[in-house]
């Protein structure tokens, strides 16, 4: 065993942790499955000046910078959304808005967790096949946007819990489900954008970031493989090699690299 240098004591509380930290994921799961990202980044987050979270468009640093792209933005979504589909569905008034935005049914497996040998922080790597859907809209019409992620997730302990530090969200497949012809649009996108009038793929109406994107893309039959988020490999303790959000900003480290 690698951790043998370990003593048993630090050997079980490092084995107990990935278990908690499997947990913290889990956790995320139900309160993305119903968009409650105040439940999120209140009660499973760390709220440390270095904390991160990214996806496409970029990636946010900061509690003050995170907290308004992901719950104030987001928030907004699902409250502008509601007032639209009063006017469709009245039966809505007075219900919470957040969790008839949209569905989110994210399944984790084949998780990576490597604790730290001082037992301070953990990384994980996990991937997520799910879809997001939703049938309250001005369609009329049921929406389902299929969707495989690559997370790649820093944890801290903090006063005795285990809370998230970093993450970068990495959406290896996406496509709309019964929709549109997904994989005919990709093609177009990438072959002839200005004259198709397609744009690159966002997510909308992106929030402010520190280091913008893209990070990650989706697949396409012309794209290389990407490692964005590798899993983790044993380590001694969190820093700018062993962690999926170093301290320096993109645009620094690849200024670095020439």
């Amino acid at each position: 065993m690698r951790n043998k240098h370990l003593d048993l004591h630090q050997r079980i509380v490092n084995a107990a942790a990935s278990q908690e930290v499997e947990n913290v994921k889990a956790q995320h799961t139900y309160y993305h499955g119903r968009a409650d990202a105040y439940g999120e980044w209140h009660n499973i987050w760390s709220h440390d000046p270095w904390c991160s979270w990214g996806h496409i468009f970029g990636r946010m640093r900061g509690w003050d910078q995170i907290w308004a792209g992901s719950v104030t933005h987001y928030d907004n979504m699902a409250m502008e959304l509601q007032l639209k589909n009063q006017k469709i569905y009245p039966e809505l008034g007075g219900l919470d808005p957040r969790p008839l935005m949209e569905a989110s049914v994210h399944t984790l497996f084949t998780d990576v967790i490597e604790v730290a040998d001082d037992g301070k922080s953990a990384r994980g790597s996990f991937i997520t096949p799910g879809v997001i859907f939703c049938r309250l809209n001005r369609h009329q019409y049921p929406y389902c946007n299929v969707l495989w992620e690559r997370y790649g997730s820093d944890f801290v302990l903090e006063y005795g819990k285990w809370k998230y530090l970093h993450e970068q969200v990495c959406p290896d497949i996406m496509g709309k489900l019964d929709m549109t012809n997904f994989a005919h649009e990709d093609f177009e996108r990438l072959t002839a954008p200005q004259e198709k009038g397609i744009g690159p793929v966002t997510l909308g109406e992106d929030p402010d970031v520190t280091d913008p994107g893209p990070l990650h893309l989706p697949y396409s039959v012309i794209m290389p493989p990407q490692n964005t988020v590798p899993w983790p490999e044993p380590y001694r303790t969190l820093d700018n090699d062993n962690s999926y959000c170093p301290v320096k900003t993109f645009a620094e480290l690849q200024a670095e690299k020439g």
